[in-house]
């Protein structure tokens, strides 16, 4: 047998030891991987004066140290972020702020939370954005935690290298950054809004910390099994305002929903608000009926005018005619299956629409699956959807809200299918762009997640046909 194997039952340990100290669940991020680190910080104990000791006396060190459970948490973090990461969130922020300054004045300076921050790209991005958007210093308030000591102290560095910039929107590197030998520093005001201290999102002290406007937790959740989930969510809860926004990633807005968070409905910002009084009774706001993300795929969101920022990321784009002509051929074999996405009674099939419907009937079609999806009736929704591809030219908001409800429901590889469908439709579509790289990066792919984040940065700003 080889050492692997004969060690698994001690692997399974460390993973249960990362589960129990910051969530991790070790199927999301590879158990070789956790292997991997293990393996590498057992070499360096054995390297720094415990020569020939086994991987069972390595364990029983470790997990009475912190000082080693901290190092093996620093092997398994891999940061992977860099500024203006999911654009439109930023715009949304300062938006955002804007009208709570407006609405409340500022005797109280703006909260605002970023957990975890990584190596600081995302809190120095929300500073530039608010300070772009003639937000005064005094009236802003970031604090950025992270459970790693050293993407922490790399942020207080605040010096970064090519990794950190990525698209071809820079215009926020010549305003706010200094061209250094090593990289590029970011200038004094922005470094001096931004408070970084650790925190584990795990054993979060929300009576310390107190609540925030604005909380920012991106891509971390996505990483976390059913219970870390529930124990996280209900941590950002605690920190979160009653009119608070709580930003994620792209592809954990399903997550959000099926804990009952409503959608702020801001495209691309993959932002959501508390539920209401009705869905959010104390102690069971995560169990209120999944809605979902329908609205930001398929409506054109109003947003009060204000006056026009100077905040340097690609401008969002405009959503197209849910009825518009497809933008290339759709083979016969690439067509959706025929059946609902989720099993419906015959009494909750949608109604097929006539032959020759007209456009109006079609954009009916449409926001009566939206409808049904943000009242939780998933399967009626999926059902409006197919009879609306039945009848009409496919269309790439079509699939992609199929595929959100897929992703919502945990049918990964329906929705898989159905994000490369509507990407096929058209290839700018930079939600299916972002939420297809997500679940590449989940099954290991990080080269292919990468170059579809980079597509999907380009497309914010491409014109939709």
């Amino acid at each position: 047998m080889n050492a692997h194997h004969d060690n698994a039952p001690l692997y399974r340990r460390f993973a249960d030891l990362l589960h129990r100290t910051m969530g991790l669940d070790a199927a999301s991020l590879g158990h070789g991987a956790i292997e991997r680190a293990v393996d590498q910080r057992a070499a360096a104990w054995r390297a720094g004066g415990h020569a020939g000791a086994t991987l069972g006396e390595y364990w029983e060190a470790a997990h009475i140290s912190p000082a080693m459970v901290q190092a093996l948490i620093e092997t398994v973090v891999v940061p992977e972020t860099w500024f203006f990461r999911d654009a439109d969130a930023f715009k949304a922020l300062a938006r955002l702020a804007r009208a709570r300054l407006d609405e409340r004045g500022t005797a109280l300076p703006l909260r605002i939370l970023s957990l975890p921050c990584s190596t600081g790209e995302e809190p120095y991005t929300m500073a530039m954005s608010l300070l772009d958007a003639g937000i005064d210093a005094a009236h802003l308030r970031i604090d950025a935690m992270d459970i790693s000591e050293h993407s922490l102290a790399l942020a207080q560095r605040a010096v970064y290298g090519r990794n950190s910039f990525r698209g071809n929107a820079f215009a926020f590197r010549d305003a706010h950054f200094t061209r250094t030998g090593d990289g590029w520093r970011i200038a004094p005001r922005i470094v001096e809004t931004v408070r970084f201290s650790r925190a584990n999102l795990m054993q979060l002290d929300a009576s310390a910390l107190g609540v925030y406007d604005f909380v920012f937790c991106r891509n971390v959740l996505i990483y976390f099994d059913r219970d870390a989930q529930q124990s996280a969510l209900h941590a950002l809860h605690s920190v979160l305002a009653e009119n608070g926004t709580l930003f994620v990633g792209p592809a954990e807005t399903g997550l959000l929903m099926r804990y009952g968070m409503q959608s702020a409905k801001i495209p691309l910002a993959f932002a959501f608000h508390r539920a209401n009084a009705a869905e959010g009774q104390q102690n069971g706001w995560h169990t209120a009926p999944l809605a979902t993300a329908a609205a930001i795929a398929m409506t054109q969101v109003s947003v009060p005018a204000l006056t026009p920022l100077s905040v340097f990321s690609a401008e969002p784009f405009a959503w197209p005619d849910p009825v518009a002509p497809a933008s290339a051929p759709f083979a016969a074999e690439s067509r959706p299956a025929r059946k609902p996405l989720m099993t419906a009674t015959p009494a909750h099939k949608a109604p097929a629409l006539p032959d020759h419907a007209p456009a109006q009937a079609a954009r009916d079609s449409l926001q009566a699956a939206r409808a049904l999806a943000d009242a939780g009736r998933l399967a009626e929704a999926a059902a409006a959807i197919n009879a609306y591809l039945e009848r009409h030219a496919p269309h790439a908001d079509a699939f992609y809200l199929l595929a959100v409800l897929a992703d919502a429901n945990g049918e990964t590889q329906l929705a898989r299918g159905h994000y490369r469908k509507a990407l096929y439709l058209d290839p700018q579509h930079a939600e299916a762009l972002a939420h297809l790289a997500t679940l590449l990066e989940l099954e290991g792919d990080r080269n292919g997640a990468r170059l579809l984040m980079q597509r999907a940065s380009r497309a914010q700003g491409a014109p939709r046909g």
